[in-house]
């Protein structure tokens, strides 16, 4: 019994993997993301992939995300049009349930891209969680939420990244205050004085030259338990830069919990080091 099962398991992924890469590709039901339409790709990408695509099953997994009882089949499907790259030119989700028609949902392309599964909006069963990097210096992720509930695909919209305003003060001091919130906080760039001076921004610890200091979108969203509960959170992380994309100077963090409709911000704070959990790993499609 447990082969067999195994055996109808293995016909569905591959079912799903071949409708996808065959073109036959349609979502099931209207799409409705809290009355937006779930977004279909780019008019520069076709759901059909190209000639000389080949895809790859990342990820799958058994779980029911319908809300029917039943265990569905969950995978995370990626094409490359080159197999020695770690980039996929697109992504989709391919939910297969008992009984059900399969659900595709087309993502754009990215690097290194993960499927997790958490109950985000309370409503007694999980949602698909996907993530994966853009590329590049910046270090930024995708990242979407896709209820399944009725075998109808829902995206849920993600919080917006917090927006903050940076002065900087005399003995290579930053004042960092978050608009969402109103509280301020104080960077301290000593350590790097020597190439502030250098810039003309500071002349022997005074202000000369003020500069702009970019807030980046986020280069983390993960989920989190923090009450263990059942319930996730989103833990997110925007990287704060001075004279260069390659200066550091802090980091704004934000925790997100959904309540009555939308993303309710519940903690945020300016720091200047992460904790390990919540460090981005460098990834080798990083450019310079």
């Amino acid at each position: 019994m447990i082969r067999f099962r195994k055996r109808v398991n293995n016909m569905l992924r591959m079912a799903a993997i071949c409708i996808i890469l065959g073109g036959g590709l349609s979502l099931s039901g209207p799409a409705e993301a809290f009355n937006e339409a779930v977004p279909p790709p780019s008019s520069s990408s076709q759901l059909t992939p190209p000639q000389s695509g080949q895809g790859q099953l990342i990820q799958t997994r058994e779980i029911d995300v319908t809300g029917d009882g039943k265990a569905d089949m969950v995978s995370l499907v990626g094409l490359k049009s080159d197999m020695n790259s770690p980039y996929y030119d697109r992504l989709f989700i391919s939910v297969v349930g008992q009984g059900q028609a399969q659900v595709v949902i087309p993502l754009e392309g990215g690097y290194n891209p993960r499927m997790d599964f958490c109950d985000f909006i309370h409503d007694k069963m999980p949602q698909i969680y996907v993530t994966y990097d853009t590329g590049g210096s910046g270090g930024f992720t995708s990242n979407y939420i896709y209820s399944l509930k009725n075998n109808v695909p829902t995206q849920i919209p993600m919080p917006e990244p917090l927006h903050v305003n940076a002065t900087f003060k005399n003995n290579y001091k930053v004042k960092m205050k978050i608009q969402e919130t109103g509280k301020a906080f104080i960077l301290d760039i000593a350590d790097r004085k020597e190439a502030y001076e250098q810039f003309g921004i500071y002349n022997q610890g005074k202000l000369v030259k003020p500069i702009i200091v970019n807030v980046d979108a986020y280069s983390l969203l993960k989920p989190v338990d923090v009450k263990k509960d059942g319930f996730c959170e989103l833990k997110g992380v925007q990287r704060i830069t001075g004279i260069a994309n390659a200066d550091t100077l802090g980091y704004v963090t934000s925790l997100w919990k959904w309540h009555k409709g939308k993303w309710q911000l519940k903690e945020a704070a300016v720091v200047q080091t992460l904790k390990t959990s919540l460090m981005r790993v460098p990834r080798p499609e990083d450019e310079d």
